[in-house]
């Protein structure tokens, strides 16, 4: 559900629209979407809100299936500098976890596996705070 190639360590996203296209475009670049679905993750920011802001300092961006889902893949960017989305609570971000599925199981089952890292707080603080690609790797792949 992670390819290494859709971990990104060090994003200089200046806006929360950057970023959110960084963590599609990570999805985009392993063949999980097209490039529809990421102008539909952004799209949904304008639309929506900061409603995918889901907890202090991570935001989990995506977009509906049929809007250019190819497979069910997470992304993970770090930004360089936390953005503020407009998220009441949870501002500023500074991970995202972009992603990409195809139908409403595969849907699930990504958002389980996230919930599996975030519910365990060593996991956590490892994804809220490594630079390292490997280390990042190992929660979505051991989880």
């Amino acid at each position: 559900m992670i390819d290494p190639n859709a971990v990104v360590t060090h994003c200089d996203a200046a806006t929360p629209e950057q970023a959110i296209a960084a963590a599609g475009d990570a999805l985009k670049d392993v063949g999980a979407c097209n490039d529809a679905y990421v102008r539909a993750m952004v799209e949904n920011y304008h639309q929506f809100g900061p409603y995918f802001v889901i907890a202090p300092g991570l935001a989990m961006p995506h977009a509906r299936p049929q809007q250019g889902a190819r497979r069910a893949q997470i992304s993970l960017v770090r930004l360089a500098t936390p953005l503020t989305f407009g998220h009441d609570e949870n501002d500023p971000v500074s991970v995202l976890i972009g992603l990409s599925a195809t139908d409403g199981d595969s849907h699930i089952a990504l958002i389980q596996r996230v919930v599996t890292v975030l519910g365990e707080t060593s996991k956590r603080t490892i994804l809220m705070t490594s630079r390292e690609r490997d280390d990042l790797l190992h929660l979505f792949q051991t989880s």
